[in-house]
């Protein structure tokens, strides 16, 4: 039995399958037990491959996967640097141990771990509805809900558009669609001993 893993997603199923129906598929033969020696067939819109069997690692690097450092690199600081790309739609709340940058949409909270300092950028074509809690905060898309630094810094660059609350130590705004309230958060002093 095979299945089929579509890598369009915008092509109707039964196109795909007509197209399908006129390339030659995996003979079951060609495979020693359907997870040693796997014979790939490729066709115009999709991969087919034995059902229960694990998918090629040559198309695994093409598919998106979300807070991957293997995939995503790791940042100047050594933490690990994830991306949701454009296109892609997250819905939940995350902690972040390494920088974060939104270019698809975010549907939930998204918070800096306790024990660290983290960045988060929204790009132009990114979109975050819910609060982002980081120490350094970089907005160009839209953002609906809490942007909190601390004492940490935000910027809000030309293409932004902010609705909701901006706490901030520090803060840049260059012609911003700014529709929010805005909050300094004092640095705060340690007496000297």
């Amino acid at each position: 039995m095979k299945s089929t893993r579509y890598q369009q997603p915008d092509r109707h199923l039964e196109e795909a399958m007509d197209q399908q129906d006129n390339h030659d598929m995996i003979n079951p033969s060609d495979t020693n037990d359907g997870m040693n020696n796997q014979t790939e067939a490729h066709t115009g819109t999709g991969l087919a491959v034995d059902v229960g069997a694990a998918m090629p690692t040559a198309l695994a690097a093409k598919m998106p996967v979300l807070g991957s450092p293997q995939m995503s690199g790791e940042s100047e600081s050594g933490q690990p640097r994830s991306l949701l790309a454009d296109g892609m739609h997250f819905v939940g709340n995350a902690i972040l141990r390494g920088p974060f940058s939104v270019s698809g949409q975010v549907d939930g909270n998204l918070q800096q771990a306790h024990d660290t300092l983290t960045s988060v950028v929204v790009t132009e074509t990114g979109r975050v509805k819910g609060d982002i809690t980081a120490h350094k905060i970089s907005i160009m898309g839209h953002t609906e809900g809490i942007l909190d630094s601390g004492q940490g810094e935000v910027s809000l660059h030309d293409t932004a558009d902010v609705h909701g609350l901006v706490r901030y130590g520090r803060i840049q705004v260059n012609g911003a669609s700014l529709n929010a309230t805005l909050e300094r958060v004092a640095p705060s002093h340690k007496p000297n001993v």
